[in-house]
C-alpha cells in the first residue's frame, strides 16, 4: 500500500497492531548483535523447530536488544489478553520446558524475569497487555525491578518490543505520526522547537542541535545535505549499532523531519561496514519506507521530496570526526580538515551539511510529538532529555540503558548496574569512550551531564561508560587508550602524530621501570600543545586518559617508578 496522505497512517497503524497483538501467542527473541554473540540465533531456531514439530501455533518474531545484556539471550512471550513475560539467560536446553509452558499457557518460572501488564509509551500512551493471575503475581514488573525502575525510555521506546524490519509495527507504536505533524508546521517553527527543547548533539561535545540546524537552513544555497553518523569507532561501546538494529525507523523518521526543516533533499547514513546486522535492518527500513511513500516524492501528499543513501565505511575512529566523515562519503581519504568553514556552510560536495549521530536524530520525532516544553522538563539545567548509556566493564548488570540527564553516576553504577562483582570496590569510571577521562570512585557528586563531566576532567561523549574495580591498573588503562589513539590517528598533523606517539613511548618506559617522577610532569606538559594544536577532536582529546589517571591515580604510576 502507498500512504498518500497523513490520514492513511491510521490504516497502517491498525495493520501493525494486529501483528503486535495477534490472536495467537507472540514470542519475541532478541537478535541484535549482542544477543547473537550469546547464542540467540541457536535459541531462535530451536524455538521455531520445537513449536513446529509439536504443532503449536505461535508467532516467533526477531526483535532488537531489550537492554538486559547481562541476561542474554532473552525471550519475551505474550499470550493473548495476558501480560508479557521476559525470560533471561535462555539456552537451547531451556527451549523444551519453555515450549511446554507455551503449550499449557503458563509461565516458565525458572527463567522468568519480568511481568509487563502495562507499558507507558512516550508516543502512544498506556499500552495494556492484560491482567496478571497466579502465574504472574510473583514476578516483578518494570517499575519494581532494580535494572529498569530508574530508567526512562524515550529513545529506547521500541527496542526489544517490535520487529525492526517491519515498518507496520513501528507505525503501530506511534511511528511517522511526528512526520505527519511536522509537515503541517513551518520549517522555522520546527527548528525553533528543537532549539527550545535544549537538545544537544549526542555524538561527542554536546553542541546545541537547534543552532546547527538553523545555521544550515540559513545558508543561501538551494542544495543541502544531512548526514547520520554511525561511525562509532570506540572500543567497548556499540550502542549505536545495537539501537539501529533494534529501531531503525526512529532514526529514519528523524532524518526526514530534519530534511524538511533544514531544506535538504538527501541524507547519507554512514555505517561501519562490519555492522552487518545494522546495515541489513536499516537498508530494509529505507526500502520499506520508500515502498510506502514515506521516502521519495511528495511524501504524505506534501511538497517534500527526500531520499536516504547508505554509505559503508571502513570504521576508523577518526572517521567519526565530521570533516573526515564527509571526506569518506566523497570517496577521499578520511582525514579531518581545518575549520572554518564549518560543514553547515561548506560540507558534503561543498554544500551546506548538517551532521548528527543516531541518537540525536532519534530524539526528533519525540520532540515534535510531545513539544519542546515537555522535553525541556526532563534532565538537568544544561543537559536536557535522556541519555542512552553503554554500561560495561566490572559491573554486575551491564547493558544498554537510558536515564534522564542529571542522573547521578552513583545511581547508574549501583542502582541500575548492581554494583561491582565479587564484592570488590569501585576504583574508577571512564565516561565518554577513549576520549574521556577516568574518574575516581568518589563520584557521588557527579552526574550524567555534559558540563558536570567536562568540569571533572572527562566528557559524556556518545555515552560509553566503563566501570573498573580495585584491581584495575590505571597506567595500563592509559597506555591502552594512548596506543589506540596512536593507531587511529590519520597522521596529518604533527601535534597528534608525533605527540601521541611520544606519550605512548613514555608510558612504555614507565611500565618497563625506566621512568622517573619527572615523566609525570613531562606527560602533562606535552599534553598541552597536543590538545591545543591538533587539527581535530581525536588529537585534542587523546591526552585526557593520561591526564585524568595522573590526577586521580598517581599512586599507580609511582608503583612503576624506582
Amino acid at each position: 500500500m502507498k500512504l498518500k496522505k497523513a490520514d492513511d497512517l491510521a490504516q497502517a497503524q491498525e495493520k501493525g497492531k494486529q501483528q503486535l497483538f495477534p490472536a495467537t501467542v507472540r514470542i519475541n527473541v532478541g537478535t541484535a548483535s549482542c544477543c547473537r554473540a550469546k547464542g540467540a540465533t541457536i535459541v531462535l531456531n530451536a524455538l521455531k523447530y520445537g513449536l513446529r514439530s509439536r504443532g503449536i501455533e505461535a508467532q516467533v518474531v526477531e526483535t532488537g536488544c531489550t537492554g538486559f545484556c547481562f541476561m542474554e539471550p532473552t525471550v519475551e512471550i505474550q499470550y493473548p489478553g495476558k501480560p508479557k513475560v521476559l525470560y533471561g539467560n535462555i539456552t537451547e536446553a531451556d527451549v523444551p520446558p519453555l515450549i511446554d509452558a507455551v503449550a499449557q499457557g503458563t509461565v516458565y518460572q525458572d527463567r522468568a524475569v519480568l511481568c509487563v501488564e502495562q507499558e507507558e509509551h512516550v508516543l502512544c500512551g498506556t499500552i495494556t497487555y492484560g491482567g496478571a493471575d497466579e502465574h504472574y503475581r510473583a514476578l516483578p514488573n518494570p517499575a519494581s525491578h532494580d535494572f529498569s525502575k530508574h530508567q526512562q525510555k524515550v529513545i529506547l521506546r521500541n527496542t526489544g518490543s517490535i520487529n525492526p524490519t517491519d515498518i507496520y509495527e513501528y507505525i503501530a507504536r506511534g511511528g511517522y505520526q511526528a512526520l505527519a505533524k511536522a509537515l503541517t508546521m513551518e520549517p522555522d517553527f520546527i527548528i525553533d522547537e528543537v532549539t527550545k527543547a535544549g537538545l544537544r548533539g549526542r555524538g561527542g561535545g554536546g553542541f546545541p542541535t537547534g543552532i546547527k540546524w538553523k545555521s544550515c537552513r540559513d545558508a543561501q544555497v538551494k542544495e543541502k545535505y544531512l548526514i547520520c553518523n554511525v561511525s562509532e569507532g570506540e572500543p567497548g561501546i556499540g550502542m549505536h549499532r545495537s539501537f539501529l538494529e533494534s529501531d531503525p525507523h526512529s532514526v529514519l523518521e528523524g532524518l526526514i523531519i530534519g530534511g524538511y526543516a533544514i531544506g535538504a533533499q538527501t541524507a547519507y547514513v554512514y555505517i561501519r561496514d562490519n555492522y552487518r546486522v545494522a546495515l541489513q535492518r536499516f537498508s530494509q527500513a529505507v526500502n520499506d519506507a520508500t515502498e510506502l511513500g514515506l521516502l521519495g516524492n511528495k511524501i504524505l501528499g506534501s511538497s517534500l521530496s527526500f531520499q536516504v543513501k547508505i554509505k559503508e565505511g571502513g570504521g576508523r575512529f577518526v572517521c567519526g570526526e565530521e570533516t573526515a566523515l564527509i571526506a569518506c562519503i566523497e570517496g577521499r581519504i578520511g582525514e579531518p580538515r581545518q575549520r572554518p568553514p564549518f560543514p553547515t556552510q561548506h560540507g558534503l560536495f561543498g554544500k551546506p551539511t548538517c551532521i548528527n549521530n543516531v541518537e540525536t536524530w532519534a530524539n526528533i520525532p519525540v520532540i515534535i510529538m510531545k513539544g519542546s516544553s515537555w522535553y525541556n522538563a526532563i534532565g538537568s539545567a544544561g543537559s536536557k532529555g535522556t541519555k542512552v548509556i553503554s554500561l560495561v566493564g566490572n559491573i554486575n548488570r551491564p547493558g544498554m540503558i537510558e536515564v534522564p540527564m542529571g542522573t547521578s553516576l552513583y545511581d547508574v553504577i549501583y542502582s541500575i548496574g548492581g554494583g561491582i562483582p565479587n564484592g570488590k570496590n569501585l576504583k574508577g569510571v571512564q565516561t565518554g569512550g577513549p576520549s574521556g577521562g577516568v574518574l575516581p570512585a568518589e563520584i557521588k557528586n557527579l552526574s550524567v551531564d555534559y558540563d558536570v563531566l567536562k568540569n571533572a576532567g572527562s566528557m559524556l561523549g556518545s555515552g560509553g561508560m566503563v566501570i573498573m574495580d580495585e584491581d584495575a591498573d590505571m597506567v595500563k588503562i592509559a597506555r591502552y587508550f594512548t596506543d589506540f589513539f596512536e593507531q587511529e590517528s590519520c597522521g596529518k598533523c604533527v601535534p597528534c602524530r608525533e605527540g601521541v606517539s611520544r606519550m605512548r613511548k613514555m608510558l612504555d618506559e614507565i611500565m618497563a621501570g625506566y621512568g622517573s617522577k619527572n615523566y609525570l610532569e613531562e606527560l602533562q606538559l606535552l599534553a598541552k600543545p597536543i590538545m591545543s594544536a591538533s587539527a581535530c577532536a581525536l588529537g585534542k582529546t587523546a591526552p585526557i586518559p593520561i591526564i585524568s589517571t595522573i590526577k586521580y591515580f598517581k599512586d599507580d604510576y609511582l608503583k612503576y617508578i624506582p
